[in-house]
């Protein structure tokens, strides 16, 4: 990593030198990382648009997969929340059985990426795989279909048990997430730039005040031994209040800051021409954004204007480009505006046991609907395959087929 191998002498960033950036597998923490490059692009854009290879595992590949194929990190983060937001409406959030990450993910993916993202992204972007007969890390580059760069980013995030029981596949092999073996893609390489969201050795990561005796590395990233980063891996696999996601969204624009004063990358020579007045400017603050969208508009949410700043000076946003922070603010504003009296009432603590005493009565029945379903769904999938081979290939394979049906036609037209 450039903290380890990088020293006091060879702070500068060289740009004569190929470059990578590489993410680890966060879940939800995922944010973090579009708060991060909402700091490159606004202050050094050459630092990611420059990038040689831009890799990731689990949740950091869709990151990557987004910045190679020319997703908007806007966009991306309006998908996070609203994953997130999805998640935290069942009782038993990411484990309810009528609640898939991975479908949820892959319908994004199909809906989002466009339809050459394969040859974008190809050769650029570096996934993360596990692959699970030996468990050995595989690192893929090229991809031949936007189907099939689809399959590698939903074997990459397949965390076992937590994504279901039954696992992806890449080119007829299986495979689950990345992070199990290679959490860090590239992260060998001297000029590969790391982020995490542990504090621990990347390059980009939160500065926990306290004293860190005891690091551990897990995947090829080290994170420290404290509280802060056990609340953040708790985190990662529970989906946190959109509070707290947009604290985490702000916190990743704080350290990419830091980093690129440590480097040194804070000066215009690093900016792309055309690019230093625009990201020179003051961005509108959050509260600022929200009244230049008319009175019309608040009052078809049914909100004043002060009601609306109410909401937004919820959020810590403050650093954040614009367009992350309306992103933020609107996801803020529609979560709490969908708290009724009626869900204000669950937050008792007599409601809450009630309620989920509710729900594991009637997990086993939701868990045997949702077998059903997916039994259903298989076997008529794959009978459907056999009657379409059987068509194209003709009388032939009809016959081989369905030998008993034929023999039994042939016995009647013996009779008659």
């Amino acid at each position: 990593m450039m903290n380890e191998l990088m020293g006091p002498s060879e702070k500068m960033f060289d740009w004569d030198e190929e470059w990578n950036i590489s993410f680890a597998g966060c879940g939800f923490r995922s944010v973090y990382y579009l708060g991060a490059l909402s700091c490159f692009l606004q202050n050094v854009p050459r630092l990611v648009h420059g990038a040689s290879r831009i890799c990731g595992a689990s949740s950091g590949c869709l990151v990557a997969a987004a910045l190679t194929v020319g997703v908007p990190i806007e966009q991306f983060c309006a998908d996070v929340l609203s994953v997130a937001r999805e998640a935290r409406r069942h009782t038993l959030g990411v484990f309810h059985p009528s609640f898939s990450l991975l479908r949820t993910v892959r319908a994004s993916l199909l809906e989002k990426l466009p339809a050459d993202a394969h040859l974008k992204a190809s050769g650029r972007l570096c996934v993360s795989l596990t692959r699970l007969t030996d468990g050995r890390n595989i690192l893929v580059s090229e991809f031949n279909s936007r189907e099939e760069l689809i399959q590698v980013l939903m074997c990459s995030c397949f965390f076992p048990v937590y994504c279901g029981f039954t696992p992806p596949s890449y080119r007829g092999v299986y495979y689950m997430d990345g992070a199990l073996s290679n959490n860090m893609p590239l992260f060998e390489r001297r000029n590969t730039i790391t982020v995490a969201p542990f504090s621990g050795e990347s390059d980009v990561c939160p500065r926990d005040g306290s004293f860190n005796f005891i690091e551990v590395h897990y995947g090829n990233v080290g994170i420290h031994v404290n509280s802060g980063n056990v609340h953040r891996i708790w985190t990662s696999f529970l989906p946190p209040s959109m509070e707290d996601l947009a604290e985490i969204c702000h916190g990743g624009y704080m350290d990419a800051l830091q980093f690129l004063r440590e480097r040194d990358l804070l000066g215009t020579r690093s900016l792309c021409p055309g690019l230093i007045v625009e990201t020179d400017s003051v961005n509108p603050a959050c509260c600022e954004l929200v009244k230049k969208r008319g009175s019309e508009e608040l009052r078809l949410n049914g909100l004043n204007s002060d009601e609306e700043e109410d909401l937004c000076l919820g959020l810590k946003v403050e650093k954040l480009p614009a367009g992350i922070k309306k992103v933020l603010c609107e996801a803020f504003r529609d979560s709490r505006g969908g708290d009724s009296r009626g869900s204000q009432l669950t937050e008792f603590l007599p409601v809450k046991m009630v309620l989920y005493l509710l729900s594991l009565l009637m997990l086993p029945f939701e868990m045997a609907f949702s077998l059903s379903k997916s039994l259903i769904s298989s076997l008529l999938t794959s009978t459907g395959d056999l009657f379409r081979s059987a068509w194209s290939s003709g009388g032939e394979d009809m016959n081989s087929a369905f030998p008993e049906r034929y023999a039994f036609s042939s016995d009647l037209r013996r009779k008659q």
